[in-house]
């Protein structure tokens, strides 16, 4: 049809209509019925191509517009376009049939004119039409604004992130309208993702990953599936109604999966950029099968900004607390370490076994390898694993310690992987644990063989994945720490008798380094003898005379079965008794029942090492009645303590040893674990 334009005089010329209109007599006495009226009239188009292109060139006021055109498209395809650019419309159709009618809803339109119709009902059509888009518009924006600042306020409080998204969840409900809705966050250490699915009328289930898994029947492992679908399906922001829905669940059998499941029927998406590295994407889905237009696009898009500015500030300040807390436990974890590393200062010797030792740390160290430390109780394998640390690139950041043996098994997840605030009894706030305060550093795990084997698992998994999960959390944490482990167990035993995985094993000995016990680097006792004399002399405020030659016989001589932890114990009780005035002797140290019991000299048939000293021939004779003394003294501890080793109030606890130092001097000396209370048994 020729387009028929034809301008009012401008006085009456307030406002520009475009008729669309495909039967030309009914186009033109509209055209003429307007002018007389004082409309201006743009144009007239017979086709939604023609209508699309004059919209193209100039833009109307408002739209009169047939429902049926010439062409495949029809007046509710333009109703689309024209919602999207803000245009008002008014049908016109002589079709009023409840199908009609309901598709014509959809479109929310500013009046509807039933044909035939007279001159007044155009003509009150238009002003009401007129009158409601421009309030209209400015209701929008009261309800906008007002949606916008209870948006901001939700994303803004202090409670756990499902509980504020389950509230915004909930006000968007009402401008956008869905049945199902899901937030999907990710940045570069943490992933999350949440599923609001509506059960009621302001009922809705919240639901993890792993639960929307199982609510579509879906098995755990396409959740990897998932994540690349929605990352091809929320490249850009868009609405997807009946076909288009259709087409992704041909392109993706898992969202036909999902759909087919729940009854979806159309999808709304919204990504958001929260930061240079931060991305946050609103899915909605509706059982309605043309749920979503352009207007609902257009407002998530008028909301991004404010919702991303609070969403990158609830962020910082989260991470501000996250970091203040880091920073909080690791002062109060380097006080600690500096009442605790008082036993060892520095590593003291040069016999040619440490020698050895030290050239393998010199050669780890620099990797981010995985290092087993081995050696028995007392040899200072603590030590060796901060001489690692402080030689790695690491070395700026914190070297987090923990002795597996030293907390009860339900307690030791918790302080490898922190819990979240009620994930137990007690969890009164979220504490991060160990690895996570090991951010950037080492962490060393002390007596690894003391590892539940539920917890094996998990330690096997945080090695593997580099990520952790805090107890009653349900968001991996990226982890970026150098596990440097050590036991005085022999791990392939263990693994035989089915007490550690084998998996773990072969994880942590990429590189296995042995601290040679003290009995086999005799020449560095004087050293170290001399060390810890000195040592204890500064903390008890007594001079140091150096060691009496007797001192050092005895001392070398000894087969030392709590390595240099025993050493130092015995030089410290040696000054305590001094007088400081003459070469510290062993003297009275010797008659401890704990020093006798161990066994001091070696068997006779054990040649003497050169150039160390023989043993005198007094201590070889008493070698029997130590061993006796020994075993006696140990006895009595356990019948006191009803035959209890470990765990508080237990015989290593009184006899302030290693439960593992204890188990195998009870082996040496034949005494069986289990003890009654009425006697002893051997």
């Amino acid at each position: 049809m020729d387009q028929l334009t034809t301008t009012a005089p401008p006085v009456a010329a307030t406002c520009c209509v475009l008729i669309v209109e495909d039967e030309y007599v009914i186009a033109n006495d509209l055209r003429l019925l307007l002018l007389d009226a004082g409309y201006g009239v743009m144009a007239i188009a017979d086709s939604v191509a023609e209508a699309r292109q004059l919209l193209g060139q100039q833009r109307p006021d408002i739209v009169l517009l047939d429902i049926y055109l010439k062409g495949s498209a029809t007046g509710l395809d333009l109703a689309a376009t024209l919602e999207e650019t803000g245009i008002p419309f008014i049908y016109l159709s002589a079709n009023d049939s409840p199908s009609v009618l309901e598709a014509v809803k959809a479109t929310q339109p500013s009046g509807y004119i039933v044909k035939p119709f007279r001159e007044k009902d155009v003509l009150t059509a238009l002003e009401i039409g007129r009158y409601r888009h421009a309030h209209g518009v400015e209701m929008r924006l009261r309800e906008e604004k007002t949606l916008q600042i209870a948006l901001t306020e939700t994303l803004a409080e202090q409670v756990p992130w499902p509980q504020k998204l389950l509230q915004a969840a909930r006000l968007l409900q009402t401008p956008i309208g869905f049945d199902l809705v899901t937030v999907r966050y990710q940045d570069a250490q943490t992933y999350l993702h949440y599923c609001f699915y509506r059960t009621g009328f302001d009922e809705y289930q919240t639901l993890d990953e792993e639960a929307f898994l199982r609510l579509t029947n879906l098995p755990a492992a396409l959740s990897t599936d998932l994540q690349v679908v929605a990352t091809v399906f929320n490249q850009t922001p868009g609405y997807y109604n009946e076909e288009k829905f259709a087409e992704l669940g041909q392109q993706h059998p898992l969202m036909h999966r999902i759909a087919k499941t729940l009854r979806m029927s159309s999808a709304l998406v919204m990504p958001m950029a929260v930061g240079p590295t931060h991305h946050c994407i609103l899915s909605f889905f509706s059982r309605q099968p043309a749920a979503y237009q352009a207007r609902h696009l257009a407002l998530l898009d008028r909301l991004e900004q404010p919702m991303v500015l609070t969403l990158e500030r609830a962020l910082a300040f989260e991470e501000i607390a996250r970091l203040s807390e880091q920073l909080r436990q690791e002062n109060s974890y380097l006080q600690e370490e500096v009442k605790t590393t008082a036993n060892f200062e520095e590593i003291i010797g040069t016999s040619p076994l440490l020698l050895q030792v030290f050239n393998q740390v010199s050669q780890v160290a620099p990797t981010d390898s995985t290092v087993l430390i081995l050696g028995e109780s007392g040899t200072g394998k603590e030590l060796f694993a901060r001489a690692i640390h402080n030689l790695s690139a690491r070395r700026d950041k914190i070297l987090v310690k923990l002795n597996c043996a030293a907390l009860p098994a339900t307690l030791i997840e918790s302080e490898l992987f922190g819990h979240e605030k009620g994930a137990f009894t007690g969890a009164l706030e979220r504490r991060i644990g160990k690895f996570e305060l090991a951010k950037g550093g080492t962490i060393f795990l002390d007596e690894i063989g003391e590892l539940p084997l539920e917890l094996q698992a998990k330690l096997l998994r945080v090695l593997q994945d580099k990520e952790i999960e805090r107890l009653g959390g349900n968001t991996p944490i990226k982890t970026d720490v150098r596990v440097l482990v050590a036991t005085n167990r022999e791990l392939e035993k263990e693994v035989s008798a089915g007490r550690f995985r084998m998996d773990l094993y072969f994880r942590l000995a990429v590189f296995p380094l042995t601290v040679p016990p003290l009995r086999e680097r005799a020449s560095d006792i004087p050293a170290l003898a001399t060390f810890f004399a000195q040592k204890a002399a500064r903390k008890l405020g007594k001079p140091f005379k150096g060691l009496a030659p007797m001192a050092l016989q005895q001392l070398t001589a000894y087969a030392w079965p709590g390595n240099i932890r025993e050493l130092e114990n015995i030089i410290e009780q040696s000054v305590i008794i001094s007088d400081g005035q003459q070469p510290l002797e062993l003297g009275r140290s010797l008659a401890s029942p704990l020093f006798q019991a161990s066994g001091v000299g070696r068997p006779a048939e054990e040649a003497p090492r050169s150039p160390t000293p023989q043993p005198p021939k007094d201590l070889l004779d008493v070698k029997h009645l130590q061993q006796e003394t020994e075993r006696e003294y140990i006895l009595s501890v356990l019948v006191k303590t009803n035959g209890r080793v470990r765990g508080s109030g237990g015989a290593a606890e009184l006899l302030q040893l290693k439960p593992t130092t204890l188990e195998y001097r009870m082996e040496k000396l034949g005494i069986r674990k289990t003890i009654t209370t009425t006697g002893p048994e051997a």
